[in-house]
């Protein structure tokens, strides 16, 4: 097996014992810092905003985030993330990070970080031309 596909089992095995998508962490992740309008969340998440309204769906079932319509413009939702919704999104992120199989081999996280963001944006470049 690739790096890749050994780390993607590891995480969706995270996840699992959450009882959380990927999809709804990243959304998660995407509010980590205030609200956000659903469609920016969508944009944060990379998917359209008919996939990401389904995700914020389940996870406001289970009471992680909260929509309401923005007073600034009531067109928009506003999609916020519960007290609920911050502790699982907590508590996964220190998994993660206390996990030596997972980061051992990671001497800096930020630049680790700095470096996959840098591949995602080339890669979506080259691969958005077309």
């Amino acid at each position: 097996m690739t790096a890749s596909r050994l780390m993607q089992h590891a995480w969706e095995q995270l996840l699992r014992e959450h009882g959380v998508s990927h999809a709804g962490f990243i959304i998660l992740e995407s509010l980590r810092d205030g609200p956000l309008p659903q469609r920016s969340v969508a944009r944060y998440c990379r998917v359209t905003d008919q996939t990401i309204s389904r995700s914020i769906e389940r996870l406001e079932r289970h009471g992680m985030v909260t929509r309401a319509t923005d007073p600034q413009d009531e067109r928009r939702q506003l999609v916020t993330i519960t007290e609920r919704g911050r502790e699982l999104h907590a508590r996964i992120t220190e998994r993660v990070e206390s996990d030596p199989l997972i980061t051992g081999a990671i001497k800096d996280p930020e630049q680790f970080r700095a470096a996959l963001l840098e591949l995602i944006a080339n890669l979506e470049e080259k691969y958005e031309q077309r």
